[in-house]
C-alpha cells in the first residue's frame, strides 16, 4: 500500500511510505532554492513518487497537514483540490468528524487563513517583520496576494477537552493528570479529519491531521522504542494549544495527553532577532552564540512553560524575560559593556531553554507514572529539538534512560509523520517494518541521475578543470582518495547519492576539511560567507567516538547533541566551551566511513569538518549543477560528484 505525506507549511514536504517504509523524502526548499520555502509543487510531488518507484495511479491514500494558521496552497500544484469528506462515506475512521457532523459545525468556517491575513493589504505595521519573513519563504507571494492561487484553510485545532483550555502551569497539568477517555480510541483517533485529494484525474482519500500530532508521530514511529513519552515543541502559539503536545506511544498506537503550553521555541527566536540576528535562522546563530558569554541573567525560578513564566515575570514571556534581562544589567552598569551583553543574553537564554526543557520532561514522566504507564523513553520533535545543548542535557539528567530525536524533527519532516500516522495509528499496522535500520536513514531524497552528473562534468571540463574518477589512476576508492585530500589540508565539496531529510549536512552534501588546524574554523566559515565566530561540526567514525568525545549519548548520526572535545588536536571543530555537535559514522553514511576509516588507519584520527555545502542564506545544495556553480564561485580546493574528481586545474 502507498500511503502519500504532503506537508503544505513552511519547510514544504513530500513523503512517499510503501507497506510502512519509507521510500522518499522531498524539501521544498532544495527544489524551490528558497530556503525554508511554504507550500509544495506538482513537480515535487512527482519527482518524489518517480524516486519511490511509483506513480499518482499507484497512491492509494494520502495524509496531509501544515504548520499552525497556514493554508494549504493547492493552487501550486495543477489539478489540486482538497475538500472535507462525509465520516460516514469515508475509508478511514474519524470519531471527531462524526461529533462535528452531530453537531453541525460548519468546518469551512472554524478553517485558518493566515498567509492570507498576513499578506492583506490591511496588515498592522506592527506585523510588517512576520510579513517580510513569510515573503521570503513563498517566492509566489505576490501572486497569492493577488489571489490568483488557490488554498484550502487550515484546521488548528481537533479533539480536545475542557481543561485543556485552562491556563495551567506545569504543576498544574501534573496534578489534573491525564483523562482516562484519553486512552480511548475515538480521543486517540480524534486528531485527524478525513478528506478526498484531487490530484489530475485522481481522487485519493485521506487525512489532514494535526499538526504537532504529525512532529510526535515522525518521532515515535522511527524510534527503537515499543514504548514512550513523546514531547513536541515548536514557535506555534502556547495560548491557542499550538505550541506542542504531551504525547505517550505505544506499539502502533499513539495518544495525545496534554498541551504543554511551553513558550521557548517563540522567546529563543524573539531573542535571536533581538540581538540582531536575521529572522530566518536566528535560532542557529543564538545557540552558536550562547557559549562565548555567560548566563549570568537566568534564575532557575523563571523556568516553566508560558503559564508559569507570566507569572513569575510579570508579563508576557518574551518581552517580561527581556526587561528582566535588561533590568539585572542596569543594575550592574553591565549595559555599559555593549559586546558582552548580546553574548550574555544568549548565555542566559539558552539556559533558561534548557531549564523550561529539562521541567516540561520530568513533568511528563510523573505524569505518565500517575496513570500508571511509567517508561523509560522519550522521543522529541518540532523544532526546538534542534537545540543540541539541551537535547544533551535532557539525555544526561536521567529523567529519561533512552532519548530519541528523528533527522528532521523541524516542519521539513511533518509529511513523514502524517504518513506513518496513517499507516500505524489509524490502520493499525504494527511496527515491526519501522525499526532500526528501515525508517531511519536520512539519505531518501531524489536520486542523482547518471544523465545529469555526466553534464556537470562536462560543463566542468569545458571551462578547464580537471575531472577524472574519483578513486584515481590506481582505482583507489573514493573515500580512500577524499581520505587523502583532506590529509592534505584541501577543504573539499562532497556530493554522493540521494541528499539528507533535515538542515544538517550529514555526509552526502557536505563541505569537508580537515578538523586539527585551527584556520580551518576561520577558511571554512569564510568559504561559506559566515560570521568567523560560528563553530563547525564534526563526522567521526561511529566505533571511535568515544576516544574524542565525551558527555553525549553515542551513536549521535544526524548531528542533534553535542559533545566535549577530548584534548586539543581538533582545534577546528572545538568551540569556545571546548564543545562540538558530533555526527557518528557508520557504514550506511556511505563513502564517508570509508574516508574516516583510511583516516583512522592513516593517521589515527578518524574525524572530519563537516558542514552544509551551501552559501549564506541557501538552502543545502541538492543537484550536481548546483555543487559546481558553487565549486566556480567559493575557494573550494576539490568537488567530488558521486564518483567524479574534479579539481581546478586540468
Amino acid at each position: 500500500m502507498i500511503v502519500l505525506g504532503l506537508h503544505f507549511g513552511h519547510d514544504g514536504s513530500v513523503s512517499v511510505l510503501e507497506d510502512g517504509v519509507l521510500r522518499c523524502h522531498v524539501l521544498r526548499e532544495r527544489t524551490s532554492r528558497t530556503k525554508h520555502a511554504v507550500g509544495i509543487t506538482g513537480d515535487d510531488i512527482q519527482q518524489a513518487l518517480a524516486a519511490a518507484g511509483v506513480s499518482v495511479r499507484d497512491v492509494d491514500l494520502c495524509a496531509l497537514t501544515s504548520t499552525q494558521d497556514m493554508e494549504m496552497l493547492t493552487g501550486l500544484i495543477p489539478g489540486c483540490e482538497i475538500r472535507f469528506a462525509d465520516p460516514a462515506h469515508h475509508p478511514l475512521p474519524s470519531p471527531f468528524a462524526h461529533l462535528l457532523d452531530q453537531a453541525g459545525v460548519d468546518l469551512n468556517r472554524a478553517l485558518a487563513h493566515g498567509l492570507r491575513d498576513l499578506f492583506n493589504e490591511q496588515t498592522r505595521t506592527l506585523e510588517g517583520l512576520h510579513r517580510d519573513r513569510f515573503r521570503r519563504l513563498l517566492p509566489e507571494w505576490r501572486q497569492f496576494a493577488a489571489g490568483t492561487i488557490a488554498s484550502h484553510g487550515w484546521m488548528n485545532q481537533y479533539m480536545t477537552h475542557d481543561h485543556w483550555q485552562r491556563q495551567r502551569g506545569l504543576e498544574e497539568i501534573v496534578a489534573d493528570g491525564i483523562d482516562p477517555a484519553s486512552f480511548d480510541d475515538p480521543v486517540r483517533l480524534g486528531m485527524h479529519l478525513p478528506v478526498q485529494l484531487r490530484l489530475g484525474d485522481r481522487e485519493i482519500p485521506g487525512l489532514v491531521v494535526d499538526h504537532h500530532v504529525c512532529h510526535g508521530a515522525s518521532s515515535f514511529y522511527r524510534s527503537d522504542f515499543e514504548r514512550a513519552a513523546v514531547l513536541t515543541h515548536d514557535g506555534g502559539d502556547a495560548r491557542r494549544n499550538l505550541s506542542g503536545y504531551f504525547l505517550y506511544g505505544e506499539g502502533s498506537h499513539l495518544y495525545t495527553l496534554a498541551p504543554h503550553h511551553l513558550v521557548m521555541g517563540g522567546v529563543y527566536r524573539s531573542v535571536g532577532v533581538e540581538t540582531g540576528f536575521d529572522v530566518v535562522g536566528a535560532e542557529g546563530k543564538l545557540m552558536g552564540l550562547a557559549p562565548y558569554g555567560e548566563p549570568v541573567f537566568f534564575e532557575e525560578a523563571l523556568a516553566g512553560n508560558g503559564y508559569d513564566m507570566l507569572r513569575a515575570l510579570g508579563d508576557a514571556p518574551f518581552a517580561g524575560w527581556m526587561a528582566h534581562c535588561r533590568g539585572q544589567a542596569d543594575e550592574t552598569g553591565f549595559n555599559d559593556v555593549l559586546e558582552a551583553f548580546p553574548r550574555d543574553l544568549a548565555a542566559s537564554t539558552q539556559r533558561l531553554f534548557e531549564a523550561c526543557y529539562r521541567k516540561a520532561t520530568d513533568a511528563l514522566q510523573r505524569l505518565l507514572a500517575r496513570a500508571g504507564r511509567p517508561v523509560d523513553a522519550l522521543c522529541l520533535s518540532g523544532g526546538c529539538a534542534l537545540n543540541c545543548p539541551s537535547n544533551t542535557q535532557l539525555a544526561n539528567t536521567g529523567i529519561f534512560q533512552r532519548l530519541f530525536v528523528e533527522p528532521n524533527c523541524d516542519d521539513g519532516g511533518l509529511s513523514v509523520g502524517a504518513a506513518l500516522y496513517l499507516w500505524h495509528n489509524v490502520l493499525g499496522r504494527p511496527r515491526q517494518a519501522a525499526g532500526r535500520g528501515v525508517n531511519q536513514s536520512p539519505y531518501l531524497g531524489i536520486p542523482l541521475e547518471p544523465a545529469e552528473v555526466q553534464a556537470a562534468c562536462d560543463d566542468a571540463r569545458a571551462s578547464g578543470m580537471a575531472v577524472e574518477p574519483a578513486g584515481g589512476a590506481d582505482a583507489r576508492g573514493p573515500g580512500e582518495r577524499l581520505a587523502a585530500d583532506l590529509e592534505a589540508d584541501r577543504v573539499v565539496a562532497w556530493v554522493e547519492g540521494r541528499s539528507e531529510m533535515g538542515p544538517r549536512a550529514l555526509g552526502h552534501r557536505s563541505l569537508l576539511a580537515n578538523p586539527g588546524p585551527l584556520d580551518n574554523w576561520r577558511r571554512v566559515n569564510a568559504i561559506k560567507g559566515r560570521e568567523a565566530w560560528r563553530p563547525l561540526a564534526p563526522a567521526v567514525l561511529a566505533s571511535r567516538a568515544a576516544d574524542f568525545f565525551s558527555g553525549c549519548p553515542l551513536p549521535s548520526p544526524y548531528m542533534l547533541f553535542t559533545a566535549q572535545v577530548r584534548g586539543d588536536a581538533l582545534a577546528a571543530i572545538k568551540h569556545v566551551d571546548g564543545s562540538a555537535r558530533i555526527q557518528t559514522v557508520d557504514a550506511g553514511s556511505g563513502q564517508l566511513a570509508s574516508a574516516l576509516q583510511t583516516l583512522d588507519t592513516r593517521t589515527g584520527v578518524p574525524v572530519v569538518v563537516n558542514t552544509s555545502l551551501n552559501g549564506p542564506g541557501e538552502p543545502i545544495v541538492e543537484r550536481p549543477a548546483e555543487a559546481l556553480a558553487f565549486f566556480r564561485e567559493h575557494p573550494v580546493d576539490v568537488l567530488y560528484i558521486d564518483g567524479h574528481r574534479i579539481s581546478r586545474e586540468a
